[in-house]
Order: structure tokens, then sequence, then C-alpha cells
């Protein structure tokens, strides 16, 4: 990191003086520049690739998420309609018990 921190300094001090001068920049300044240029673009292409790696896990965490999420849902509308069932055999079963009370109860009034 310092390392790059002198090379950038180097060469905005370069920069800076070859602008104040007319001269050309010398072979040295030119050599740093290309370097630091080609550091630039290797640091950069790597993060690129670093990013679509990450993208590309995060897309598949994503449509194993979706396909959880389709399957979780069709299993919840299962437990539904099981629940529906049980509620429809409860309430039946509860009105043959409230007939067979009221029966009970008639049966002892005679």
């Amino acid at each position: 990191m310092k390392a790059v921190v002198v090379v950038l300094l180097v060469t905005i001090a370069g920069a800076a003086q070859a602008q104040t001068g007319d001269a050309p920049l010398s072979l040295e300044v030119a050599q740093q520049r290309a370097r630091f240029a080609r550091d630039q673009v290797t640091t950069a292409e790597e993060k690129v690739s670093a990013t679509e790696k990450k993208d590309k896990a995060a897309k598949k965490r994503l449509e194993e998420a979706n396909a959880q999420s389709d399957r979780t849902a069709k299993e919840l509308q299962e437990r539904q309609a099981e629940l529906a069932k049980a509620r429809e055999r409860h309430d039946h079963a509860y009105q043959e018990l409230k007939r067979s009370h009221e029966a009970l109860q008639e049966s002892k009034k005679q």
C-alpha cells in the first residue's frame, strides 16, 4: 500500500514537473506512469473478476431461494387444505355430538 502511494506521489510529482517544462518526459517517468497505469488496470480487472464471482454466487443463491420459496408455498397450500378438511371433520363431529347430547336430554325428559 505504501509502495503504491509512493509511486502515485512520484508520478504526480513527475507529471507536475513535466507539465511545467516543455521538455518531453524522461524514459524513467514514462515507464513509471506505464507501470502505474498497468497496475491500475490489473487491480481493476481483479476487482471485476471478484465482483463477477460474487454476482454469480448471489444469483445462484437467489435461484435456490426462489425454488425453496416455491416448495414452501406449495407445502403451505397443502397444509391449509389439510387444515380445512380437519376443521370440516371437527365441525361435523361436533354437530353429531351436539345432536346426540340433545337426543339424550330429550330421552331423559321423557
